[in-house]
């Protein structure tokens, strides 16, 4: 039985045309073809590729994987092998913007350590610059509030590596005179990464048992829909938390996910338990509620997916098995 919460939320959703508008940056337009080179080809990067191949955007993405070059031609998107230091020079030269959403290696960006120097070469003729980080940078802040002026106080290793490739692309944006931003994502979700794909898919879903322990969320549509308002913005900030609205609990969301489904909530497990991977027991280690003030006044961006609700609303209603 679906709960009342559950049909509030359903009511309030329907009340406001049904889905939430998935194309809410639809509107901006470019008349003349521009270049966009991504760094990196992972889940959110195939959604850039998607959403900006549709428009009058040239794309190439990077890869170091040649399976993954016939996926990337599907989007329309031209791959290029990482390595391969022509090709990318030659899309340096011609008015380039510029995203990598490819993580530190051994401690450092991997664009800045092999390409830092076409970087330099090129600077007249890169427009833009973004660089997807992470909110992990912020460190354990016991469930406060954090913004972009918070202290970063990176407490796991591969946090402390986010803050120095952060550091690193600012440094080269300032020397360089690029406009470089730094998108500081929250825990990414959306289509087929979801605890409601997972559950109708009958994976194996365990919950921890850790009642009140907040985490921050972002629908990859928004993360999209920032980075192109970003491209266009005239904004001075260089810095944005990508978050939703809502700090919510694993349980909270499973206990939703459960309610679409009509399925009995995961199971719940002790922190401890031989279940749970340290990657998973690691960010029990840290608690804050992400901010996302600067990214809706300054930036001026609304959200397409306020809260997890909405995101797993639109990923149920979305699937083949709805």
């Amino acid at each position: 039985m679906i709960n009342q919460e559950l049909k509030s939320v359903l009511k309030e959703i329907e009340q406001s045309n049904g889905l939430p508008n998935r194309n809410y940056t639809d509107n901006i337009q470019y008349n003349v073809e521009k270049e966009l080179l991504i760094f990196g080809y992972g889940y959110t990067a195939k959604f850039v590729c998607a959403k900006f191949s549709r428009k009058n955007w040239q794309i190439y993405c990077t890869t170091r994987n040649s399976e993954k070059t016939k996926e990337i031609r599907d989007l329309k998107v031209t791959p290029i092998f990482f390595n391969d230091e022509e090709k990318i020079k030659n899309i340096l030269n011609d008015d380039a913007y510029i995203l990598t959403t490819a993580p530190p290696e051994n401690g450092k960006d991997p664009i800045i350590e092999n390409y830092g120097h076409l970087l330099k070469k090129c600077r007249e003729r890169i427009k833009w610059a973004g660089y997807l980080s992470t909110t992990s940078v912020y460190g354990d802040k016991k469930g406060e509030w954090v913004t972009e002026d918070t202290e970063l106080e990176p407490n796991l290793e591969r946090s402390i590596s986010r803050v120095a490739a952060e550091n690193s692309w600012i440094k080269l944006g300032e020397n360089l005179l690029i406009k470089t931003v730094i998108f500081r994502l929250a825990g990414i979700y959306g289509p087929g990464r979801s605890l409601v794909d997972r559950m109708m898919k009958n994976e194996d879903v365990y919950i921890v048992d850790k009642p009140g322990h907040l985490f921050n969320r972002i629908h990859v549509d928004d993360i999209v829909g920032a980075i192109e308002m970003a491209i266009s913005s005239k904004s001075e900030a260089t810095i944005f938390n990508l978050s939703d609205d809502l700090p919510a609990t694993q349980l909270d969301v499973a206990q939703f996910a459960a309610s679409l489904l009509k399925k009995k909530c995961p199971q719940t497990v002790s922190l401890e338990s031989d279940l749970v991977s340290e990657m998973a027991r690691s960010f029990y280690k840290e608690e804050k509620k992400v901010s996302n003030t600067r990214l809706k006044d300054e930036l001026g961006y609304k959200l397409v997916f306020p809260s997890f609700k909405e995101g797993l609303f639109s990923i149920h209603k979305n699937s083949k098995e709805f």
